[in-house]
This record gives structure tokens, C-alpha cells and sequence, in this order.
């Protein structure tokens, strides 16, 4: 059959459905509904593959123009409300799921915290009392005279690039470890309070300490905070292999690693923002008050962000006990 022969029959036999498809294109709002974007999906496929026949068969044809023409007015439609909602699900996610999962996950967070302590504490004293244990935790790292702290010449796009992918890097190795039964976790959380600690130590004998929290809290109270979520969704994920419930331990492991990798996800952006502080205000040369100033502002920030589903936990409580009593 010629392909003049085919068009006619073509286009009989489909253009129903492309009437369908013009007269619900027609008929979308500004926000088209989820039933009306599904529907919208399934024709967009059909005619899409009805082009692609056009195309091939009768190319000059003006219907493949006009079956050309209804493919890219849907595609723009359902990719546009795809993205759209993309971004209301990742606003979402920061707004409310990330700080309900670093509660629910927040005994993790704990221990995270207390293993980066003991890690500080640990490398502090011991350092305090002999310059030499230093080496154990910082290695090659000599730390700079508080007087040169300042002094340092910085590109600070490439400080904070290297910095922000170092601190994701630190994040991913905290959860993927986990999935090492949790060991790789401790030691790395361990070694990063040590590496601080030790570092203190060194500045608090030279008179330096007040130069050296004021370059490191601005940034530190975020970063510290990532490692430490990161490092309690490695942690859980342990705990979720060694403890599985019900489950086997595959199913719990998987089930609460699709879960912990979206903390992760969230602190990406923790780190960041850390990255770009750190790159940029930690060397400004700012009285040291301001840089004091500004990280009890992160650490208020963060307290109000996360601790929210405390709050809401606490006064959904709070109004159980008061139904109760009115009961009795």
C-alpha cells in the first residue's frame, strides 16, 4: 500500500482520540488536576507513537504537523506540572519530613553526638597534657599561630567547593559505614571529635582558643550538626540489621535504608551552606564578636527548625493528658 493509500485510514481510525486529546487540552485550567494529567499522559503516548508513524511514513504530510504540534503542547503540560510538583515535594520534604525524621531518629543522633564527644574530650586532655599525642589524631596538620589565622590569603570559591564536597564526603562515608555493621560509623565519628579536640588543645596552651572557636563555631554548629544526623542514619541502619523485629534482616535493612538515606539527602544542603560560610565568612576580617554572634543565631536556627516536631509531639500530648483527666 502507497503511503498515500495509508493516510486515509489513518487518519479515520485515530482521530478520535486526537479530538479527545484537543478538546482536554482545551478544557485545562491554570492548575490541571491529577486525574486530568494522568489522562493527559496516556493520550500524549498514543498520539506520540501516532507521530512517529507519520513521520515515518508520510513526513510532508500536514497531518504530522498537526499530530507534531499536539505532542509538544502536551509534553510542555505534563512536564511542566511534573516539575512543578517536583519542587512542591522537595519544599515539603525540607518543611516538614526531614525534621520528623531526625526525630524520630533523634536517640541516633545522640550517640552520634556522644561519640564525636568522646572522641574531643578523649584527644583534648590528652594533647593538653602532651603536645606529642597530637600527632596521633591531626597527623601531618600543623596548626596555624592564631595571629596568621587571619592573615591566610583565600580563593574563596575553590575554599568552599573543597570544602562543601570534603563535608559530603565525611556524610556519605558516616551512612554508608553503617552498612558495615555500624563500625566504620563510630570511627569516623570518634576521629572527627578527636581531630577538634586535639586542634583545641594546641590553641588553648598557645592563648589561642578565642581565635580559634571564632573560626570555627560560624560554620562548625552546622557542619557538626550534618555529620552528626548523617552519622545516626548510619547508626540506625546498624541498629535495624542487628535488631530487625519482626523482619528478616534484609527486609529490615532495606526498608529502613530507603528511609535514612533521605537524611542524607537532607543534609546536603547543611553542608552547603556550611561550605560557604566557612569559605567566605570565616576568613572575613570581622571583630571575633560578630563571628560569636552569628553562630548562636545558626544554633538558634537550627534549634527552632528541628525541634519543631518536639513541640507539636509535646502539645499533642499535652491536650491527650488533658482528655484524660476530664474523663476521670
Amino acid at each position: 500500500m502507497s503511503s498515500t493509500k495509508k493516510i486515509k485510514p489513518f487518519i479515520e481510525h485515530n482521530q478520535p482520540t486526537w479530538s479527545k486529546l484537543e478538546d482536554l487540552l482545551a478544557s485545562l485550567g491554570r492548575k490541571p488536576s491529577k486525574k486530568q494529567i494522568d489522562q493527559l499522559g496516556l493520550l500524549y503516548r498514543k498520539i506520540s507513537s501516532h507521530y512517529a508513524y507519520a513521520q515515518t511514513y508520510f513526513s510532508a504530510h500536514e497531518v504530522t504537523d498537526y499530530l507534531k504540534t499536539l505532542v509538544i503542547r502536551s509534553h510542555n503540560i505534563i512536564y511542566g506540572a511534573k516539575k512543578k510538583n517536583q519542587w512542591k515535594t522537595i519544599i515539603q520534604f525540607f518543611l516538614h519530613q526531614f525534621p520528623q525524621l531526625f526525630y524520630q531518629r533523634v536517640q541516633f543522633f545522640l550517640i552520634a553526638l556522644f561519640l564525636l564527644a568522646t572522641g574531643f574530650i578523649l584527644a583534648y586532655f590528652l594533647t593538653f597534657v602532651n603536645d606529642d599525642y597530637a600527632r596521633i589524631f591531626l597527623g601531618n596538620l600543623t596548626p596555624l599561630h592564631p595571629d596568621e589565622i587571619s592573615k591566610q590569603q583565600w580563593n574563596h570559591a575553590i575554599a568552599s567547593s573543597s570544602i562543601m564536597i570534603n563535608n559530603i564526603y565525611v556524610a556519605f562515608f558516616c551512612f554508608a559505614w553503617g552498612a558495615l555493621l555500624g563500625i566504620g560509623t563510630v570511627y569516623a565519628l570518634f576521629l572527627n571529635g578527636a581531630m577538634i579536640g586535639a586542634l583545641a588543645a594546641l590553641y588553648q596552651k598557645i592563648g589561642g582558643n578565642y581565635v580559634f572557636w571564632a573560626h570555627i563555631l560560624p560554620h562548625g554548629i552546622i557542619e557538626l550538626t550534618a555529620i552528626f544526623i548523617a552519622g545516626s542514619a548510619g547508626l540506625s541502619l546498624a541498629y535495624h540489621f542487628f535488631v530487625p523485629g519482626e523482619q528478616t534482616r534484609y527486609q529490615s535493612f532495606k526498608k529502613e535504608g530507603k528511609v535514612t538515606i533521605k537524611l542524607i539527602f537532607g543534609v546536603i544542603p547543611m553542608f552547603v551552606l556550611a561550605a560557604i560560610i566557612e569559605g567566605y565568612l570565616t576568613p572575613a576580617p570581622w571583630p571575633y564578636w560578630t563571628k560569636y554572634l552569628f553562630a548562636a543565631l545558626t544554633f538558634a536556627l537550627l534549634l527552632l527548625y528541628f525541634g519543631r516536631p518536639f513541640i507539636k509531639e509535646g502539645m499533642i500530648r499535652t491536650v491527650e493528658i488533658d482528655k484524660e483527666s476530664k474523663v476521670i
